[in-house]
């Protein structure tokens, strides 16, 4: 039998939009991103740091909720 771990998902709710912030397996500081079940892209931590990976489709202002929410584990 296998058994993975499972990770524990981060979620933010903003009006009718439901985020997902995912960590990845394998590398702490790297978190995927799914707006209303949707792939948005990666944010990546180094450090105090955060930035969105290229090609990532999320807004800027749902950018800073989301790296509160990892940095401070504020997720309302």
């Amino acid at each position: 039998m296998n058994i993975k771990a499972a990770t524990i998902s981060k979620y933010i709710k903003l009006g009718a939009d439901v985020i997902e912030i995912e960590p990845v397996k394998g590398d702490p500081n790297l978190f995927r991103i799914n707006i209303n079940t949707r792939f948005k892209g990666y944010v990546i931590r180094e450090g105090e740091q955060f930035s969105l990976t290229n090609g990532s489709d999320v807004h800027q202002l749902l950018f800073a909720r989301i790296c509160d929410c990892i940095k401070n584990n504020v997720c309302t």
